[in-house]
């Protein structure tokens, strides 16, 4: 299927937003789909609960199923949740080239293309399909089809913010196969049965002749029912023998499915068990993780602890070292500054220590030079003496020359005195330059002492650092090592942490998967058992139906004992029934051999029709000689009516031509309350009726005009009379609104069977036009029956009505729509004539058992309605309930044309077969 994707326009300064995906739903979409076509009651109740597990799963805020109908070449609206009016109205009937529908859906389904239809709300071409429109984001219209064939079209709105895109409608192609199964259950449901031809019967106007003929219609009707019958029995039994096929072949199906799922549960237990034996593994692993990783984490504690001890006693050691350092570094500068002012004092002392030497030098000097002349003063003055001994005279020149020897010593003493004092200071500043420097050398050893001191400190310190270094080395090498072994603990740690957390998760998932296990084994197992238990009731329903084939086979035997009985001068009949019988027994006793006996009753079935074409032969020849006698008749009452002439005199019912109607007309309305009778029949104005006047008007052309000019109580309308559905259309189509109803009569003979309020509908089937024809009727909680087997329109009108609030049972032959009448007496029922068989006819002729009488809307078909009913009024179960024409009259003119209360909505629906 080709996807076609209609282009959005969007506004400016906007881009284009595509959702997040849709989770998947732990139940399939095509799981829901399938369990609900499993619970529902009959197929047609599943579309509309499948369309919301559609919108659910989708999130889309309205959606509608429409079903395509290939003989009118339509798409009808079946069934639709969160559309407004309008979208319903523009859906319910689509067709090419209607102006009032949106073909979209219609164009893809017959394109073989899924459409999206993006900013849906700026469309003018998209119309109001939800309240608001604003609000809608994207439209899709996906085809439906089996195979090649199509079936019909999903239509979704999405509103902001959610947006479809192709992905979505590609997620959407399996549940949608669900989707068309379901469509086709509902139409093999109402499968199409072959109609028995029916031969027209020739206009009856003698009551002489009629009655004649009502019998031989009769007796034809009689064999075509009994043959019917037999056929609709063989249908029957090869459709038990089928199903019983399929329901035999699907509990083997089930039952090998169930063991597979069996054996699949035990190999998921086994798996389980191992996954629990590998759980209970990874949660023996996962505590000895734990307890790894408690141990690692309590040794990386105590490393961290002894890491800090250390840490603390290296910024301690720093600390210390750097205080070394700092106290070295100011011995250091002291001892510079020792030095230098060391040197320098040394270079003073240095100075001033040459400079006293050198005056000391001098003093010596002169001192020696003193000395060296006091020695020679001293040997002058011993020479003096040795010469004043040795001179006496000389004594005094000696002794002055002494005198002035002491005078010059003194005077030389005087002088030298300056010199002993700078020679004693000289003394003094070298004994002070002596103490000095031995004070300098005394602190010198001092300072060498201290200096040594400090180098031996400082060795030893700098030896206390490079052990320290060495030892911070070693213990950043132990840091390292021990940070390294902490990095690779941590991430060993990390790993086990994501191993706990993975096993963790993997035994949560585990868990999930063990108990999604359990829930699966249980839910299987109660599928089992609920397999086995619907094996059961469907093997006691199997017996139940093997026991009720076995009633109507022996009903079969009854019935064919009664043909023979009637038929036994016919020999081709007898023997047919005979291989019928021997086809019957054949069956029940091998189920093989059951397409040969088939074979045999079908060609005594075809024998059969052959005897009944020759009866339809012989009953055209019977109608060929009643215009003989009718024609005989009529030259006869002639003859008699001339010969009565100057008697009694005779009612005269003047048939007034179309000129004459207003006249007419006016003649009545002068007169008592009329009811006009719709009929080609008089008899109807010999009627009396306590204060009304009964008027007969025919079903022609100039109907219309007739009724235009009266004010009628009631209007009835012989629906067995010929044209009358044509007449009753062409009154509606005029624009009349005026209530009808309808009776199936046979004036001839003074009885007629009541049918209630009738409405002519069209074929196709309009569901907008029947709810107008309605008007008031089609009130909330009315109780309508469908009685059809155009699955397509009749489903369309079933979500037109319910959309009203009506409450609608669905059924699709005459034994349903009896079955449905009788259980729930509804006040509006909808016939499809055309259901195989007449059955459409017999329902319509069974409404008048029904009280309140409903208002019934008529589908014609393509048999001639007045021929069809005057078949059906021949056989005797209809003809007991016939009614004197007065009593009806009676009747209607008691009944009310006020619509019924509304009440609250309920839709029910049989299964069986039908169409």
């Amino acid at each position: 299927m080709s996807l076609f994707r209609r282009a959005r326009r969007l506004r400016a300064g906007t881009a284009t937003a595509f959702p997040a995906p849709t989770p998947r739903p732990r139940v399939t979409l095509s799981e829901q789909l399938q369990e609900i076509a499993a619970a529902a009651t009959a197929p047609e109740d599943a579309l509309e609960p499948a369309l919301r597990a559609i919108l659910e799963t989708s999130t889309a805020r309205a959606g509608a199923i429409c079903l395509f109908d290939q003989r009118h070449a339509l798409l009808r609206l079946a069934a639709e949740v969160g559309l407004s009016d309008e979208g319903c109205q523009r859906l319910r009937s689509v067709r090419h080239g209607d102006p009032t529908a949106w073909d979209m859906p219609l164009h893809g389904l017959l394109n073989r293309r899924a459409y999206l239809i993006e900013s849906a709300a700026r469309n003018r071409y998209v119309p109001r399909l939800v309240d608001p429109i604003s609000a809608v984001r994207t439209v899709a219209c996906i085809p439906l089809y089996a195979g090649v064939a199509p079936l019909g079209s999903l239509v979704l709105v999405a509103v902001a913010p959610r947006s479809f895109g192709e992905r979505d409608v590609r997620s959407l192609e399996r549940p949608l196969r669900e989707l068309a199964r379901i469509i086709e259950a509902v139409r093999r449901r109402a499968g199409a049965d072959e109609e028995n031809p029916v031969v027209p019967l020739p206009r009856v106007t003698s009551p002489a002749v009629a009655g004649e003929l009502s019998a031989v219609v009769a007796e034809r009707e009689r064999l075509q029912v009994e043959t019917a019958a037999h056929l609709a029995e063989r249908t029957r039994v090869r459709e038990e023998l089928a199903g019983l096929r399929a329901e035999r072949e699907r509990l083997q199906n089930a039952l090998e499915a169930a063991a597979d799922e069996q054996a699949r549960l035990a190999t998921d237990l086994q798996g389980a068990r191992r996954d629990a034996e590998r759980i209970d593994a990874l949660t023996a692993a996962l505590a000895a993780a734990e307890q790894e990783r408690a141990r690692l984490a309590a040794s990386l504690e105590a490393q961290a602890a002894e890491r800090t001890v250390q840490t603390r006693s290296e910024i301690a050691d720093r600390h210390a070292r750097a205080e070394a350092e700092r106290a070295v570094s100011v011995a250091r500068a002291e001892l510079e500054v020792a030095r230098q002012a060391a040197a320098s004092g040394a270079a003073d002392a240095a100075a001033l220590l040459g400079e006293r030497h050198a005056e000391v030098e001098r003093l010596v000097a002169r001192l020696t030079r003193a000395e060296a002349e006091a020695a020679r003063e001293r040997d002058l003055s011993r020479e003096r003496d040795r010469e004043l001994e040795r001179v006496a005279s000389e004594l005094r020149a000696t002794v002055s020359r002494e005198q002035r020897l002491r005078e010059e010593l003194h005077a030389a003493t005087v002088r030298a005195e300056p010199g002993m004092s700078e020679l004693f200071a000289a003394r003094a500043a070298i004994r002070a330059t002596e103490e000095a420097h031995s004070t300098l050398a005394a602190e010198t050893s001092d300072v060498r002492a201290a200096l040594d001191s400090a180098r031996a400190i400082v060795e030893a310190l700098e030896d206390e650092a490079t052990r320290g270094r060495a030892d911070i080395e070693q213990l950043e090498a132990a840091a390292r090592a021990v940070a390294v072994e902490q990095e690779r603990l941590e991430a060993r740690l990390e790993e086990a942490r994501a191993r706990a957390s993975e096993n963790a998760r993997r035994l949560e998932a585990l868990d999930r998967e063990m108990v999604a296990v359990r829930d699966e084994r249980d839910r299987l197992a109660d599928a089992v058992r609920e397999d086995a238990a619907e094996a059961r009731a469907r093997t006691a329903r199997l017996e139940a139906v093997t026991a009720e084939r076995d009633r109507l086979q022996a009903a079969l035997g009854a019935a064919e004992a009664e043909s023979e009985r009637r038929d036994g001068e016919t020999g081709t009949r007898a023997a047919a029934e005979a291989r019928l019988r021997e086809a019957v027994a054949r069956e029940t006793a091998e189920r093989s051999r059951l397409e040969a006996a088939i074979g045999t009753l079908e060609t005594a079935l075809a024998e059969r029709t052959a005897e009944a074409a020759a009866r339809a032969v012989e009953l055209e020849r019977l109608g060929a000689e009643r215009a003989r006698l009718a024609a005989e008749l009529e030259s006869a009452m002639a003859e008699l009516a001339l010969a009565a002439q100057g008697s009694d005199p005779v009612r005269v019912v003047t048939m007034a031509p179309a000129g004459g109607a207003r006249t007419r007309a006016r003649e009545l309305a002068e007169q008592r309350p009329l009811v006009v009778v719709v009929d080609g029949d008089p008899t109807w104005e010999t009627i009396s009726l306590d204060g009304y006047q009964v008027a007969v008007f025919p079903p022609g052309e100039d109907l219309i005009q007739r009724l235009a000019g009266v004010e009628p109580s009631r209007i009835v309308l012989n629906l067995a009379a010929p044209n009358a559905l044509e007449a009753l259309a062409a009154l509606r189509a005029s624009g009349s609104r005026t209530r009808v109803w309808g009776c199936l009569a046979v004036p001839a003979i003074d009885r007629a069977l009541p049918v209630g309020m009738v409405e002519p509908s069209s074929r196709p089937l309009d569901p907008d036009a029947i709810l107008e024809a309605l008007g008031p009727h089609a009130g909330r909680g009315i109780r309508v029956v469908t009685a059809g087997a155009d699955v397509d329109a009749l489903m369309s009108l079933r979500q037109a009505l319910a959309r009203r609030g009506m409450s609608v049972s669905m059924a699709w032959d005459g034994k349903q729509a009896s079955e449905l009448v009788g259980v729930v007496r509804p006040e509006v029922m909808v016939v499809d004539l055309d259901l195989p068989r007449r059955e459409g006819y017999v329902t319509v002729a069974g409404l008048g058992a029904v009280d309140p009488l409903p208002i019934t809307v008529l589908v014609p078909g393509t048999e001639d309605p007045a021929t069809a009913f005057a078949a059906v009024l021949a056989d005797p179960a209809h003809a007991g309930r016939a009614l004197p024409l007065d009593r009806l009259l009676g009747t209607v003119l008691a009944r009310s044309e006020a619509p019924p209360p509304e009440r609250q909505q309920k839709v029910r629906a049989l299964g069986g077969r039908g169409k």
